[in-house]
């Protein structure tokens, strides 16, 4: 059944031209770069009436980072800021989505995709979310991500450039399979003397309808001193960045058959909702450095990172009269006569069967309010000392402290109404409507009553201790053979997570039961939230409804528990989760583990002048051997056995269960394992302004600590008749596996690199990569005694599988200033990139091994990779003269599995095509000030996103929702002294 919404899935007529002729007008375009290398562009004699051309700002921006690709030794992309504060977007991620091979998810978390970010989140590198993170060259990880870090957490101001490695050598640091992302701050030998630098920015959101303000500010300078050359850097940013985000949608789709005997698929519901969401990035970096003598040069950098976002959201939405809309009968297919409801008389649905709209009559109301807050941060200090031994040899050594927290807090109240009202629901548009017949009630908070609430809570930490030393030897210039680099590198980390699961429970009642309601004038906390703009004006909002106050769920849980303490009347109710389901075994709590790095690597660096028609052949080979060892505590935690019915015939299993218990005990796990890691990377330099590469390397990507935990839960379940005979019996299980290995891949590169200006080049890389050890769930069969009682358990656990994956594809990207063209049309240039990916084989993780919908979704065959776009493209049109810098970027990629298990839905969730228009104008006032306007998502375009619903066809789509965001302007002024 393919996507009812067929004109949402549709790629743009842009990337179809790109996909069946790019590669034939770059073959073409490096073809002619092969026959004529030495005309390509030259550059024409010098003209005295000429004006030189000046490279600044976005100029600079694309000449140092071209130099950076040209000369680097292994397969590398550059984001460069020349000016400080001036990372050519606005943040980290949106400045990475413009790299060729490169895709950012905008949604905060892949399994909970109605929830978008301003700045976009998680990193795709051709096509893989297995990306390993760095600042300087070092590790850096947030708690609350485990092993990768949260761009969005990290502050763009305090950087110089973002280097994207594709392809390793030997001496960098192992974990990265799609690539390694290093973010590199400033130092003050960077500089030639004393730099004063700031920014100031205010950003307005046209949804939040708020002004959004930011600065940053740097001091650095060098001096020279009785015991050498010092220097110093002081770098500090706060930024207040925020977007609403408004939704509209249904949830998955349910097989049904109508009275006349037709499949369809109806949703379970149709709703609406609002986000406001805040963060407040503080971020400060120090740095030193000292050289005593032309021997000696040591540097300290220290880097704190804090992180708060804040986000309120309204949620409404409308059920049937017996729970949902896709409830066409009045008892489900079990040999009982159905009867068709009124409501599905006025059904429509598309030639699929998929549903369309209708009238829903009593439509059940269900309201919430939840609000949401992190505190992340990260901190590092790093000591770094170089000795120049002699002419031939270098020696340096790397100290690094880094610790990270994260305190999560989610917290969520639910109402609903007493009058229901009748409503007209319609798809077929290309925003879906509702509109309300008969609001009944809605208006009067008198009729809401409080039916549950529902928390969850995080404290994560992880500190990481690592050293390394490093040596360079120079052999002599008369031979191929230049440079060995060899070192060593060890780390030890802790790693606590500490979750409580998400806590719902009943306050008053439900519509399906649970005792008289309290309502929400009696505890005096609600509000009506109007949703003003809402979707930009797109969708009429349909019309008021109340909600538990803001105030009610954002001042902690303890504040929410005390407020309605009268309205926990449902006779088990609801109590938050606190500090002791940290240490409450039975309910996840506490995963503690350590993990510690020893790794070793040489390299030699070649070169060959005249090794074949006077053409240069150089690069490196080299070898990484990195041994892991790892540990955890856990628990094993077991349900006791429950049945409402009394078993009399063939009771054994049942009895036994009963004797086994419910034992919860304490368990350890770890393991260790070797990794050798080698690595080519060849490159000939057919001229100085065209060259190949060839590399070759294996790469490895460890476990999520998280699914290293040894915890297991078992349980047991029985079927016993009417006569008491137990018909069917199962002992089952799931958890962790403290004993896995890494994901591996080898990985294969080619490019074609022609640079024939400066400030312009065009680039092809094919890429590839061969992965095994992907991490999946099996089954197998576990014992397990207690009191005397042996049972044989079907275990569900995280295991290193035997199936193998591929992925290949594509690159290409041009850059070019027409500097040819004459008077202002000189400052025109042009930015481009696409890339194309294919995968087979392979098999998607599992987030969460304790949910069986994930393990039911990572299990569904034929599903792509998550975060796995097949193409996507950057189009920049760019200008650089008279003071002026201007640039409108398009980025856009194609439909991707977000999930294979959403939250709360249980299907796979895609992101369908989507491209976003962003842009900014600079002005230089003087050459030490700059103002300009940046803005984001100028088209407000909506971002769909589809579920598949049936499970046997999971390939086929149809709509989930459609989301827009803020269109944000923000005003900056820039200076450097």
């Amino acid at each position: 059944m393919k996507n009812s919404r067929t004109a949402l899935n549709g790629r743009s007529a842009f990337s179809i031209v790109l996909k069946n002729g790019v590669s034939a007008v770059a073959l073409g375009a490096l073809a002619a770069a092969l026959a004529m290398p030495a005309v390509a562009q030259d550059a024409p004699a010098a003209d005295p009436d000429v004006t030189e051309v000046v490279v600044t700002g976005q100029r600079a921006q694309i000449k140092t980072a071209q130099k950076l690709k040209k000369d680097a030794e292994v397969v590398v992309d550059s984001v460069t800021a020349v000016d400080i504060g001036a990372l050519p977007d606005r943040s980290v991620a949106e400045a990475l989505q413009r790299v060729s091979g490169l895709q950012i998810q905008r949604a905060s978390e892949a399994r909970d995709p109605i929830r978008m970010t301003a700045e976009g989140g998680g990193v795709v590198i051709r096509g893989l979310t297995w990306v390993r993170s760095e600042t300087n060259g070092r590790d850096i990880f947030s708690a609350k991500n485990g092993r990768s870090l949260s761009f969005e957490d990290v502050s763009a101001d305090l950087l110089s450039g973002i280097d994207v490695y594709k392809n390793p050598s030997a001496d960098m640091i192992e974990g990265g399979i799609g690539g390694t992302v290093n973010l590199r701050t400033r130092l003050p030998f960077d500089a030639k003397g004393r730099v004063l630098a700031g920014t100031l920015d205010s950003t307005y959101g046209d949804l939040q309808e708020e002004y959004n303000n930011s600065f940053s500010a740097m001091y650095s300078d060098r001096w020279d001193t009785s015991i050498g050359e010092i220097g110093l850097l002081l770098n500090y940013s706060d930024a207040t960045i925020g977007n609403r985000t408004d939704v509209i949608g249904i949830s998955k789709y349910n097989p049904a058959e109508t009275a006349a005997g037709e499949d369809v698929f109806v949703p379970d519901s149709l709703g609406w909702r609002s986000i406001d969401w805040t963060q407040k990035r503080q971020a400060g970096a120090v740095a030193v450095q000292w050289r005593p003598n032309d021997a000696w040069e040591f540097s300290l950098q220290a880097f704190h990172s804090k992180a708060t976002p804040k986000n309120t959201e309204y949620n409404a939405g409308f059920y049937n009269d017996l729970g949902d809309i896709s409830t066409l009968y009045t008892s489900p297919d079990n040999g009982v006569t159905r009867t068709e409801t009124p409501s599905a008389a006025t059904y429509t649905y598309d030639s699929n069967g998929v549903w369309t709209g209708g009238t829903v009559y009593d439509a059940a109301v269900t309201a919430n309010t939840r609000y949401g807050e992190d505190e992340k941060t990260t901190t590092d200090v790093s000591l770094n000392a170089r000795w120049y031994v002699s002419e031939k040899l270098t020696l340096w050594g790397d100290f690094q402290y880094l610790k990270s927290k994260a305190d999560v807090l989610s917290n969520t109240v639910f109402i609903q109404v007493e009058g229901r009202p009748d409503v007209n629901l319609d798809l077929t548009g290309k925003m879906p409507t509702i509109e309300i017949i008969d609001a009944g009630t809605l208006d009067d908070p008198s009729t809401y009553w409080y039916a549950a609430a529902m928390d969850h809570i995080e404290k994560n930490d992880a500190t990481q201790y690592s050293a390394r030393v490093d040596g360079r030897y120079d052999f002599d210039d008369a031979g191929w053979l230049k440079t060995f680099k060899f070192g060593a590198r060890a780390t030890d980390r802790d790693y606590v997570t500490r979750q409580s699961n998400y806590n719902w429970g009943f306050l008053s009642r439900q519509y399906w039961g649970g005792g008289a309601g309290t309502f929400l004038d009696e505890a005096g906390s609600g509000e009506l939230y109007t949703f003003n703009n809402f979707m930009h004006g797109d969708v009429p909002v349909p019309g008021n409804v109340w909600f538990p106050a803001a105030s009610l769920v954002n001042q902690g849980t303890q504040h929410t528990y005390e407020a309605l303490a009268a309205a926990n009347t449902s006779g088990w109710g609801w109590t938050p989760a606190g500090d002791s389901w940290f240490t409450d075994g039975t309910r996840g709590g506490i995963n503690n583990q350590t993990e510690e790095t020893k790794a070793v690597y040489g390299l030699f660096r070649l070169e060959a002048d005249n090794l074949w028609e006077g053409k240069t052949i150089d690069g490196n080979i080299g070898v990484r051997i990195v041994k892991t060892e790892t540990a955890a505590d856990g628990f094993v935690v077991t349900t006791a056995p429950t049945t409402s019915a009394t078993c009399v015939t063939n009771c054994a299993p049942f009895n036994n269960a009963v004797t086994f218990g419910a034992p919860t005990y304490a368990v350890t796990g770890g393991t260790d394992y070797t990794d050798v890691l080698p690595s080519l990377n060849i490159r000939l330099k057919y001229s100085d302004q065209l060259q190949f590469r060839f590399a070759a390397s294996k790469a490895m990507v460890r476990p999520e600590m998280s699914w290293l935990a040894p915890y297991t839960t078992l349980g047991s379940s029985f079927t016993i008749d009417t006569a008491g005979l137990l018909t069917n019996y199962a002992y089952t299980g799931t958890g962790g596996n403290p004993n896995l290995k890494p994901v591996e891949a080898n990985q294969y590169d080619l490019t074609a690199e022609w640079y024939f200006a400066p400030t312009s080049s065009l680039t092809i890389a094919i890429f590839r990569k061969d992965m095994e050890n992907y991490i999946y769930t099996e089954t197998g069969v576990e014992q397990y005694t207690n009191n005397g009682v042996t049972l044989d358990f079907n275990v569900s656990r995280y295991v290193n599988g035997s199936e193998s994956g591929q992925v290949d594809g594509f690159e290409i990207a041009y850059n070019q200033f027409y500097d040819f063209l004459p008077g202002a049309l000189s400052g025109f240039g042009v930015q481009a990139n696409y890339t194309k990916i294919n995968s087979s084989g392979g098999r998607n993780p599992i987030a969460n091994v304790f949910d069986g919908n994930q393990i039911t979704g990572a299990n569904l065959s034929g599903l792509p990779l998550e975060g796995m776009s097949e193409d996507s493209y950057n189009l920049a049109l760019i200008y650089e003269k008279y003071g002026i810098s201007a640039r409108l970027a398009y980025n856009w990629r194609s439909k991707y599995l977000y999930t294979t298990s959403a939250a709360n839905v249980n299907r796979p969730m895609w992101a369908d095509d989507f491209g976003q228009l962003d842009g900014s104008v600079f002005y230089s006032v003087t050459p030490k000030v700059k103002v300009g306007i940046q803005a984001t998502n100028l088209g407000q375009e909506p971002a769909y996103t589809l579920v598949s619903s049936d499970l046997s066809k999971p390939l086929d789509t149809q709509f989930y929702s459609a989301t827009k965001t803020d269109r944000r302007i923000a005003l900056v002024l820039r200076a450097a002294f």
